[in-house]
C-alpha cells in the first residue's frame, strides 16, 4: 500500500524532494524487510556486508554511484540522484546524504541482529553508528560509500560482543 502510495506521489510531484525522499526512505525499508529475510545466521549477516561494502566502494569509485553523484551537479532538468538517494539542495547543488542501498542494508542489518537475538539497543545503534561515521567522513572528504562504514561496525560488534557470539535464529 506504501509503495503504491509514493507511485502517486512521484507521479504527482515528480520533481519534489520531499516525495522522492519519502519514497527513497518506503523502498528502503521494504527492500530491507525483505532481504533481511533471507540472512539466517551471524556469519551470513558478516558475509553479506562484507560483499556489499566492497561493491558500494567500487560503485562510489568508478561505478553507478559515481555517475550519479556527478549528474547530480548539472543543473539542467530533475537530476536522477534525488530518486535513488535522500537528498537535500545546498547553495544550488543537488546533495546526496545517505543511498537507498544504504538504507536497505541499514534496515536488514537492524532486523537481523534483532532477530538473531541480539540486544536491541546495539541492534540499532551499531549499524547507525556506522552509517553517521560515513556521514562524517562525507562532510570532510566529500561523496563518501557509507556501506564499508555500516559492515565495519556490525562485523566489529559481532567479533567482540559476547552477546552476539552463536545466536541461533529465530525465524
Amino acid at each position: 500500500m506504501s509503495l503504491a502510495f509514493c507511485a502517486l506521489a512521484l507521479a504527482l510531484f515528480p520533481a519534489n524532494i520531499l516525495v522522492t525522499g519519502g519514497t527513497v526512505l518506503s523502498a528502503a525499508l521494504f527492500a530491507g524487510t525483505l532481504l533481511s529475510r533471507q540472512v539466517r545466521s551471524g556469519g551470513a549477516l558478516v558475509t553479506m556486508l562484507a560483499v556489499a561494502a566492497i561493491v558500494d566502494l567500487i560503485s562510489t569509485l568508478a561505478g553507478p554511484s559515481r555517475w550519479l553523484a556527478g549528474q547530480a551537479l548539472h543543473p539542467h532538468g530533475v537530476p536522477l540522484l534525488q530518486y535513488f538517494a535522500v537528498s537535500i539542495w545546498w547553495k544550488g547543488t543537488l546533495v546526496p546524504v545517505i543511498g537507498e542501498g544504504d538504507l536497505v542494508f541499514f534496515t536488514a542489518s537492524a532486523t537481523v541482529m534483532r532477530r538473531l537475538g541480539w540486544p536491541e539497543t546495539p541492534a540499532l545503534l551499531v549499524p547507525l553508528t556506522g552509517l553517521l561515521a560515513a556521514l562524517g567522513v562525507g562532510l570532510f572528504a566529500g561523496f563518501t560509500p557509507a556501506l564499508p562504514f555500516l559492515a565495519a561496525a556490525v562485523i566489529l560488534y559481532a567479533w567482540v560482543s559476547p552477546l552476539a557470539k552463536h545466536q541461533p535464529c529465530r525465524g
